[in-house]
């Protein structure tokens, strides 16, 4: 019987810690770090600087693009965004955060939002606009993008 009571307490004093554990992640600060993540990649994309947005990436990370098949990986993800600048030098991003949920582990959050980009098409005068879904997770204490889905919602033009 007192080995029955030993494992119960034992039980209960790990849910307790792990309770405790659950109530030190502080969630707004936690959005807040992944929200300047966003901006810094924003920043980055404007200078198009590719090198430096593949920092930002996990290693297993997987960029959804209309027409392409998922490009999974650094290699992947930075021929794709190589690709797209060199068919659209003068492209200019933009993009507004509209939430960000973070999971109550603290280590996996998404963000949603809208974005906006100017000079794309191969004159440099097209504009698009859409929206996106990014997944972080937490790597050794940092904020990296995992996964990013990214759709135009621009209707398309009708066929002249």
């Amino acid at each position: 019987m007192s080995r029955f009571i030993v494992i119960s307490i034992f039980l209960a004093l790990t849910a307790c810690t792990q309770q405790t554990e659950k109530q030190k992640i502080d969630l707004n600060a936690e959005e807040q770090a992944v929200r300047a993540v966003s901006m810094q990649w924003l920043d980055l994309a404007k200078k198009h600087d590719i090198p430096n947005i593949v920092l930002l990436l996990t290693d297993d990370a997987t960029f959804y693009r209309e027409n392409n098949e998922p490009a999974v990986g650094h290699d992947a993800i930075r021929k794709i965004e190589e690709q797209y600048l060199e068919s659209n030098p003068t492209f200019v991003p933009n993009w507004s955060t509209d939430r960000v949920e973070i999971a109550s582990s603290g280590d996996l959050a998404v963000e949603w939002g809208t974005w906006s980009d100017a000079g794309s098409g191969l004159d440099g005068t097209a504009e698009d606009h859409g929206r996106y879904v990014t997944v972080y997770r937490k790597v050794d204490g940092i904020w990296k993008i995992t996964t990013d889905i990214s759709v135009s919602t621009k209707p398309e033009e009708a066929p002249k």
